[in-house]
C-alpha cells in the first residue's frame, strides 16, 4: 500500500495542561493522510480537557466516555480508527514531524509481512527541556528488521519500549487482541509480549520521531503498587506462552523469572519455576540463579536509594 491513512490515537485524562502540545504535533505532521482520534477518559478537571480538544473542530474526531483507564481509551480508538496503521500518542507526549513520514517510509523497506516498525525517542522534563538519553537498546539493530526473538530478550532483559514509538498495522489487533482494559500500569508491555512472541519482527528506525515528557504527575511515578496487580494479572497469559515457546537454548520462561524477581514480582517468579519444572526448562543452576534475584529484588530499592543518596543527589521516588 503506497499511502496508507494512519490513525494516530491520543488518550487523554485530566491532560489540558500538555494536551495541545501533543494535537498540534500530530497536526504538524510532515506525512499527510492521517486522523487523528482523541479520546477523553472521564477527565473530571471541570471540562478543561473537554473544552480543548473542542476548540480544534473537524480538525480531530473526539470522542468522550467514563474513566475506565488507558487500555480502555485506547481499545475505542482502536474501534473507531479508519485507518490501516495505528500509532498512539500519549497527551503529555508530543511527536517530531517526521515521525510517521519516517516509518512509512521504513515500510516500503520491508520484506516480511509479520513486521511492525519502532521509531526512537528522546526525554523531555515537564517544561520540554532535553533529559539525558535513553539508555541504548543493547540487542537491536538500527535501521534493519529484528526477529521476535532479539525482541524478546530486549524487553526481557532490558526493559519495555516505548509505546508512542510503535507504528502497528490495525490487523495486528485481529491476532493479539486489544489491550488489556484489568490492566492500568503493565497494558503496553504486555501488549508487546504478545506482538512479539506471536513471532512479528521489529524493524528499528532509528530515527527520532517522539519526545517522552517524564514528570511526577504520571501514573508511571506514582503507582508503583498498581505495576505489582499487573504483573500479577499478566503473568496469567505470560508463563504459559513464554513456557509454550521456550526451550533450553531459548529459555525465555527464565529470562522472565529474573524479570520478575528483579522488579520484586517474587509470586511470579516462583510460579516460573514450578512451570519450568514442569515442562523440564529449569535445572538446578537456573533455581539457584532465580533465587539470587529473588534475593537482589528484595535488596534493590535500598541499593538505588544509596546510590542516588551518594552520587546523584536527586530525590527518589
Amino acid at each position: 500500500m503506497e499511502n496508507p491513512l494512519v490513525s494516530i490515537i491520543i488518550p487523554v485524562y485530566n491532560g489540558s495542561k500538555y494536551m495541545r502540545q501533543a494535537i498540534d504535533s500530530a497536526l504538524r505532521q510532515s506525512y499527510k493522510n492521517i486522523e487523528i482520534i482523541v479520546v477523553n477518559d472521564g477527565s473530571d478537571d471541570n471540562g478543561e480537557t473537554d473544552k480543548t480538544a473542542l476548540s480544534y473542530g473537524d480538525k480531530i474526531r473526539y470522542f468522550k466516555k467514563e474513566n475506565g483507564g488507558v487500555s480502555s481509551a485506547l481499545n475505542l480508538g482502536i474501534r473507531e480508527m479508519k485507518g490501516d496503521y495505528f500509532s498512539w500518542l500519549s497527551h503529555d507526549d508530543f511527536y517530531l514531524e517526521n515521525k510517521i513520514e519516517s516509518e512509512i517510509e521504513a515500510l516500503k523497506k520491508i520484506d516480511e509481512k509479520k513486521t511492525v516498525v519502532y521509531c526512537d525517542s528522546i526525554l523531555i522534563d515537564k517544561d520540554g527541556k532535553p533529559l539525558p538519553k535513553l539508555r541504548k537498546k543493547k540487542e537491536l539493530k538500527k535501521n534493519k528488521s529484528n526477529d521476535w526473538e532479539t525482541v524478546l530478550r530486549q524487553l526481557l532483559k532490558h526493559g519495555t519500549l516505548n509505546g508512542c514509538g510503535f507504528l502497528l498495522p490495525k490487523e495486528i489487533f485481529d491476532i493479539c487482541g486489544y489491550f488489556d482494559e484489568r490492566l492500568r500500569y503493565n497494558q503496553d508491555i504486555l501488549m508487546w509480549y504478545k506482538i512479539f512472541t506471536e513471532k512479528f519482527s521489529l524493524y528499528y528506525d532509528a530515527t527520532v520521531g517522539t519526545a517522552l515528557r517524564i514528570h511526577n504527575e504520571q501514573l508511571t511515578q506514582t503507582g508503583k503498587e498498581l505495576f505489582h496487580k499487573d504483573s500479577e494479572t499478566a503473568s496469567e497469559y505470560l508463563i504459559p506462552r513464554f513456557a509454550d515457546i521456550s526451550s533450553k537454548n531459548k529459555n525465555f520462561l527464565f529470562l522472565y523469572a529474573i524479570n520478575s524477581a528483579k522488579y520484586a514480582n517474587f509470586s511470579v517468579a516462583k510460579r516460573c519455576i514450578e512451570e519450568g519444572k514442569k515442562k523440564g526448562l529449569f535445572d538446578m543452576s537456573n533455581k539457584i540463579m532465580i533465587s539470587i534475584f529473588i534475593v537482589y529484588g528484595k535488596i534493590r530499592p535500598l541499593i538505588r536509594k544509596t546510590y542516588y543518596k551518594l552520587f546523584r543527589k536527586v530525590k527518589t521516588q
